[in-house]
């Protein structure tokens, strides 16, 4: 296996919604996806022109934790969205 391995990213592509939704976040829960460098919490990344918001996950990861990757990330973005209905068939995995 080559040591050049890419990270995978598991997220969703932020809308024009979810963007004032990240702009105006519900109170208290600006830490989980601004400047935290819990892996726990989301990032957000730019991909060309698009922005992804989301989570790295280690190399070797286990295939069986990938929903539970996914639960967590629609958790998160509906604290900080007031609720805004996240399917779990948003949330996708990117190589980076």
């Amino acid at each position: 296996m080559a040591d050049e391995t890419k990270p995978l990213f598991v997220g969703i592509k932020i809308s024009k919604a979810l963007q004032n939704d990240l702009d105006s976040p519900a109170p208290g829960t600006k830490h989980y996806f601004e400047g935290n460098e819990n892996k726990d919490y989301l990032q957000i990344i730019d991909v060309g022109e698009d922005k992804f918001i989301g989570r790295y996950i280690k190399s070797g990861y286990p295939a069986a934790g990938i929903t539970d990757v996914s639960r967590n990330i629609c958790s998160i973005i509906k604290l900080i969205a007031r609720g805004r209905r996240i399917e779990e068939n948003d949330v996708h995995i990117y190589s980076s």
